[in-house]
């Protein structure tokens, strides 16, 4: 991290917006709602590797994706939609543990979760120009733009696995139906919230999202 100190626990918090948010760390001062850092949960995890399979024959690159999260595993439910994660030594893919995803953001503009979303934005560029039929090749600058302009329209602090999956379901075609379809109803817009039930915590993380 940014002040020298090793990563070992953090307390996750399932928020409203059915995300995890990290409101305390062994290497930073508990934070306010409004500073929480975002943390991919497993099931998030598991959906962003989904996508980004296909991906691979088009360049990606596994060790960008390594060093851009922090992996976590659980420890123990606090009660209360608080829960301790302990950190995670291996890597993503050699492993069957149920992680959380905490991205890597550094003080400049460049390295860790910063340049995981400009390489996969690269990438996914790189994959819509060789698996579809546009009247003219689409650009980098063309996505960027889009995702300034989807993060424009969102209220409040942006989760991580927002920014991901605009990046990782971009596409042109589908961009401009779903701003035609703006004015009619929402569904579909709770695809990958996770379910609230009465369980434990820990058992609403290891359950299964409906596909």
């Amino acid at each position: 991290m940014d002040d020298g100190k090793k990563a070992e626990w953090c307390i996750v918090r399932l928020g409203p917006d059915v995300n995890w948010w990290v409101v305390e760390t062994n290497w930073l001062p508990p934070t306010s709602a409004e500073e929480s850092l975002s943390i991919l949960d497993p099931n998030q995890v598991e959906h962003m590797f989904d996508l980004l399979e296909p991906m691979r024959e088009y360049g990606l690159q596994t060790d960008i994706i390594e060093q851009a999260f922090l992996r976590f595993a659980v420890d123990k439910d606090l009660g209360q939609g608080n829960v301790r994660l302990v950190a995670f030594d291996g890597c993503f893919d050699v492993n069957e543990e149920k992680l959380f995803a905490l991205p890597v953001i550094s003080n400049t503009a460049s390295g860790g979760y910063a340049e995981f979303l400009e390489h996969i934005g690269a990438v996914r560029v790189k994959m819509l120009n060789a698996t579809e039929r546009f009247s003219q090749k689409l650009t980098l600058e063309e996505l960027e733009d889009a995702m300034t302009g989807i993060s424009d329209s969102m209220v409040g602090v942006v989760h991580a696995f927002q920014e991901i999956l605009a990046i990782l379901e971009y596409h042109p075609l589908r961009l401009m139906t779903s701003e035609d379809d703006d004015e009619g109803d929402d569904e579909g817009d709770d695809d990958w919230e996770m379910d609230l039930t009465d369980e434990p915590t820990i058992a609403v993380i290891k359950k299964p999202t409906a596909r």
